[in-house]
Formats: structure tokens, C-alpha cells, sequence
């Protein structure tokens, strides 16, 4: 797999640029914006991102089914773990948050929201990605915050360039795709799995109609959360997650 790359000034959203797109293009691409003024997360939730941050987005086309395709959530997850990782080093705590926050020092420096559009034979994928590489979003009052936000330079004092970072996220990305394609969802949950933040640990799963408190046991073959509360394990496919 090799990304053709689109890099735009500004977009109001890269994921709505590249679900555009889908209609033209069978070519993995990856669309990444300087800077974005309509971002969005999980829940329709919008996504507050500064200049100097990273947007951007993948497309591929594949043919699968949803729940095949939601497992690239993961997949995504570890991928840019990766990248950070070989930026960053070792001296720094980089975790992920299930399914696909990624954590440094314990603060959400990265969010991960797939999307599909079904198109005639194949179904259009699009990854957005979300990084604070230079600043921590300032939150509005209204906004319900999980976990802290925090940002690449606020915890390392390391700068990196948006445009040069996505060719590396591109890079492990690809390798983490052939890995799923070849070993299966197994491989990935292992690597996930290593690097899951509060694992073992006491946490609270909400959703709009339950909450759910226990210990954060795995994820399972379909990347559902499991928890334990007296013996007894709840598997949650989605909901928003409280350490505390």
C-alpha cells in the first residue's frame, strides 16, 4: 500500500474532504490540513484544533464488512503510537485509552475517529486523526472531559512539523495494515493490549442509559471492552470511559 499524499492550508474538516473524495479516487490517500476549523469527535462532538496541530485524515477503499472495518480503529491506534513512540522515546508514559485516545503522561494528546461511506462494490474508509503536537486545546465549561487534554511539546518539549510527521504515521500505518490483513485482529489486540492505559485498574464505562464500574480486564476479538465487578464480565462495544 502506497498513500498518495493532499496537503491543504486549511479545511473545515479532512474526514469531510476526504469522504468527498471517495467518489474519484481509488488510490489510499492521506489528507492532512494545516489547520482546521470544523473538526469533529466521537459523539458528534467537535474537535477544537489550535494551528501547529496535527488534522489529517485516511482514505482507503476496502471490501469488508463494518465490523471488520471498525477493528482499523485499533489498528490506527497502534500505528500512531508507533510514530510517536520513535519521536518521542522512551522516557516518557505513551499509552492508549480504549479504544483509541492515545495518552502521554497520562494526558489525551491524540483522538481517532473512523467513518465509512458505501459506495457501489467497495466501502470508503476514512481515518481522521487528531494530534496536539504543539498546544493543549482550551476546553470549553460545556465540554464533558474524560481525561485531561495535554499536548506533544507541553510534555516533552520535542516540535514536530505536521506535514513530515504524517509520512511517518503513514509508514507505521501501513506496516500495522498488512500486519492485520495477514495475522488477523489477534496480532494487534496483543500489541493494543501492551500498551492499554489502567489495565487491571478500577474504571467507569458511561453511556447516555448505563454506567458500568469495574476492573478493565481486555478487549475482546471484536475490540469490546471487558470489565469485571464481582466476578461477573461485561463486554461494552462503545461508551466513554472515567479513570476516576
Amino acid at each position: 500500500m502506497e498513500f498518495d499524499y493532499i496537503y491543504l492550508d486549511e479545511a473545515a474538516s479532512t474526514n469531510s474532504e476526504a469522504l468527498k473524495l471517495a467518489n474519484f479516487t481509488d488510490k489510499p490517500t492521506f489528507i492532512v490540513a494545516k489547520k482546521q476549523t470544523n473538526g469533529r469527535g466521537r459523539i458528534d462532538r467537535f474537535w477544537v484544533d489550535p494551528f501547529g496541530n496535527f488534522s489529517g485524515s485516511i482514505l482507503i477503499k476496502i471490501d469488508e464488512d463494518l465490523q471488520t472495518l471498525a477493528l482499523r480503529s485499533f489498528v490506527t491506534a497502534v500505528s500512531v503510537f508507533d510514530a510517536i513512540d520513535e519521536k518521542i522515546g522512551n522516557e516518557h508514559a505513551l499509552t492508549i485509552k480504549w479504544p483509541n485516545d492515545i495518552l502521554l503522561n497520562g494526558k489525551k494528546i491524540c483522538g481517532i475517529l473512523l467513518e465509512t461511506k458505501k459506495l457501489r462494490h467497495v466501502t470508503a474508509l476514512v481515518i481522521g486523526i487528531g494530534i496536539n503536537l504543539l498546544s493543549t486545546p482550551k476546553l470549553s465549561e460545556a465540554h464533558e472531559i474524560t481525561t485531561e487534554p495535554g499536548s506533544i511539546f507541553d510534555e516533552t518539549g520535542i516540535k514536530l512539523d505536521p506535514l513530515n510527521f504524517s509520512e511517518l504515521i503513514a509508514h507505521h500505518y501501513v506496516l500495522r495494515e498488512n500486519q492485520f490483513r495477514t495475522m488477523g485482529f489477534s496480532k494487534i489486540r496483543e500489541i493494543w493490549m501492551s500498551r492499554a492505559a489502567k489495565l487491571g485498574a478500577k474504571i467507569t464505562a458511561r453511556t447516555p442509559v448505563f454506567e458500568y464500574q469495574g476492573k478493565f480486564d481486555s478487549i475482546d476479538e471484536k475490540g469490546q471492552l471487558i470489565i469485571i465487578n464481582n466476578g461477573e464480565k461485561k463486554k461494552i462495544a462503545a461508551a466513554e470511559i472515567f479513570f476516576k
